[in-house]
């Protein structure tokens, strides 16, 4: 494939689209991503009598609404736009505003005409106009901008994309891994460099059971900045949360054919790696440990089985309380399942297996913390 960038984009950005166009009239779109306008194609060829849409006599005549043809614009993903037919919730919606495709709701799609390229782009709108296209209709409402260059463009784009809260989570992502000026560039730079150093992807198009999907961005950022195991001076641009790193691999240790990972799992058992620190073994045993853990509450129960039913079944929280609750859901099923595990111990050159407080849990469900030293636990 061979790529297009038509604005300066960072290494971690072209990584991220290095399977994907990303600069595409919506004709090529659709030849590249022909499932939509097949099934389009598909239900349309049982509608008897079919009912072809126009915008012919639907303006008020005082009011001129001016027509663009979008079979003359480019869309440029490296500028800010997104793919209307990459994400599987996207396609669905594209499909239906084809299949119930009626002119009055149609809301004018933004162009602009980028004066030292001589070129059109559509900024905003490109899922209208790719429901349109299906419909065959080409010329479609529109306010055509002019601007000087693709700088003033992405300017348009990241003051729309503030106020507008359809644009995926992902999209948005990438636009800050984008931007090298944007205030999460350094952030958005870290999570993708810890996704690919831990072996997790960020979108369902990369996932598979050797890189699993962590879907939730924003999430993933709680997770790094809270309890990812960076020292506190460690600022973000060199963040390496080695903790994500240990969750991640007991994760797929216990589940090598899951292709994802729920955010509220890892953010969960993150949480329970930061606090316990120092009353687990460091180095390969205490990663042992962890690995033992997670596949001993998968062989617990039935219940266990499915990874995404460990929020409810071990109450881990939801929100800004899975940081707190899930550690402490963690802690109360490390003592039931390991209340024995000392027993019989008599090499005393054994870190032994470390049994939470009641004080500790319910501290911990107010507040992240590491937990200081237990000797008792210490080899002698």
């Amino acid at each position: 494939m061979r790529q297009e960038y038509t604005s300066t984009v960072t290494n971690q950005y072209k990584q991220a689209t290095r399977r994907r166009n990303v600069r595409y009239t919506i004709e090529e779109n659709f030849n590249r991503y022909p499932e939509v306008k097949e099934d389009y194609l598909a239900w349309r060829a049982k509608q008897n009598p079919i009912q072809l849409a126009t915008f012919a006599g639907i303006f008020h005549p005082n009011f001129k609404q001016s027509m663009f043809d979008i079979r003359s614009a480019e869309i440029r993903e490296d500028w800010g736009q997104r793919n209307a037919l990459l994400e599987q919730g996207r396609k669905k919606k594209i499909l239906g505003m084809a299949k119930n495709f009626d002119p009055k709701l149609f809301e004018p799609i933004s162009v602009d005409y980028i004066a030292d390229e001589d070129v059109y782009i559509i900024r905003d709108g490109g899922g209208r106009a790719h429901a349109g296209y299906l419909c065959g209709i080409y010329n479609v409402p529109a306010t055509v901008r002019y601007v000087e260059s693709f700088e003033e463009s992405r300017r348009l784009f990241n003051a729309q994309d503030k106020y507008a809260a359809a644009i995926s989570s992902h999209d948005k992502f990438l636009q800050q891994l984008l931007n090298k000026d944007h205030s999460r560039h350094n952030m958005a730079t870290d999570t993708w460099n810890i996704a690919k150093s831990s072996g997790f992807s960020l979108h369902y198009s990369n996932k598979s059971p050797s890189t699993p999907l962590v879907e939730g961005v924003h999430v993933l950022y709680n997770v790094i900045r809270n309890v990812g195991g960076d020292a506190k001076n460690v600022k973000w641009g060199e963040k390496s949360a080695p903790n994500i790193a240990l969750a991640i691999d007991a994760l797929k240790y216990a589940f090598p054919e899951n292709d994802e990972i729920p955010v509220s799992i890892l953010y969960a058992l993150t949480s329970f790696i930061h606090i316990s620190k120092n009353r687990i073994p460091s180095g390969d045993e205490g990663i042992s440990r962890l690995k033992q853990f997670v596949v001993d509450i998968r062989d617990s129960g039935e219940e266990f089985e499915e990874l995404g039913s460990w929020v409810s079944q071990l109450a881990l929280g939801a929100g800004w309380t899975l940081a707190t609750h899930g550690a402490a859901g963690l802690m109360d099923k490390w003592n039931d399942l390991y209340k024995f595990k000392n027993k019989g111990i008599r090499n005393r050159s054994t870190y032994r297996w470390v049994k939470w407080e009641k004080e500790e849990i319910a501290t911990t469900k107010m507040n992240i913390m590491q937990f200081a030293r237990d000797e008792s636990l210490l080899p002698e």
